[in-house]
């Protein structure tokens, strides 16, 4: 139980430096706006953007903030669809999609009680 805990708190502040260390603008707005929007109890939002580069999608562009994995736990969530979660925050980013340069999304979307479900 100990080294799982240390572990977590290890990999979670790796996490945090890492993210701290390389946020930009795009990515600073999406944290910002859901932030705002929905009251997350927990927002991770992580730069994917290198995975993809190599895409023919991607041939010339330049913007290193393309895709993100978003994890949003929010009880704004509650009674709606996954669809419906996921075109509110699609809806919030909708100025980062059409003209800031972010291509794609991935998005896990859950209220407080299906995470303590898991």
């Amino acid at each position: 139980m100990f080294s799982r805990r240390l572990y977590s708190s290890s990999t979670r502040f790796l996490k945090d430096f890492m993210t701290t260390q390389e946020k930009g603008p795009v990515q600073l707005s999406i944290e910002s706006k859901i932030s705002q929007a929905l009251n997350p109890s927990i927002l991770e939002i992580v730069n994917e953007s290198h995975m993809h580069a190599h895409h023919a999608a991607m041939k010339g562009v330049t913007s290193k903030e393309t895709h993100f994995r978003v994890t949003v736990v929010s009880d704004e969530f509650q009674g709606k669809s996954l669809m419906q979660r996921h075109r509110v925050i699609y809806g919030l980013l909708n100025d980062e999609l059409q003209n800031k340069g972010l291509h794609a999304l991935s998005i896990k979307a859950k209220t407080s009680a299906e995470l303590e479900k898991q």
